[in-house]
């Protein structure tokens, strides 16, 4: 049984994340759930493995697709309250170019024991959507080349 960067304790849950930004044309390869928000792929690093190594690892489980790693995009330090719990994630945003046709791109993912539905999404579009991390309304569509770092520090309970 493989282990991940993820800890859990009485004051919250820290990890360490790994998603794929799979870009086209100027939009954005996203999941989504019955509620409307969206999603990146990707998840948990394994201990062991490098996060170039967890992205690819994530698209391949959830969409089927073996990826080649283009650019490490953003850095982000995200702090945030959902359900009660607090979280504390250190997250790795790589653009990646899928090594197969884009139609060949799994219209459906198993997430957390939930099945979420994939669409492409103009980036353009993005502001007008509830995106999971939200910072990617912004930041995409203005990234310059840069590995830029972000911190997001949302109140705790």
């Amino acid at each position: 049984m493989t282990q991940d960067f993820r800890t859990t304790s009485d004051r919250g849950v820290y990890g360490v994340r790994a998603t794929a930004l799979i870009v086209k044309d100027d939009q954005i390869f996203l999941c989504h759930d019955e509620q409307g928000k969206h999603y990146t792929i990707g998840g948990a690093i394994e201990v062991g493995e490098t996060t170039e190594e967890a992205v690819c690892r994530e698209v391949l489980e959830e969409i089927g697709i073996a990826v080649k790693v283009d650019a490490l995009a953003f850095v982000v330090e995200n702090q945030f309250c959902q359900d009660s719990v607090n979280y504390h994630n250190i997250e790795f945003h790589y653009l990646v170019t899928p090594n197969a046709p884009l139609e060949e791109l799994s219209q459906h993912i198993l997430d957390s024991h939930q099945k979420l539905s994939c669409r492409w999404v103009p980036l353009v579009d993005l502001e007008k959507l509830s995106v999971v991390p939200d910072f990617l309304k912004t930041e995409l569509l203005n990234w310059n080349g840069a590995t830029k770092h972000i911190v997001i520090m949302e109140k705790e309970n």
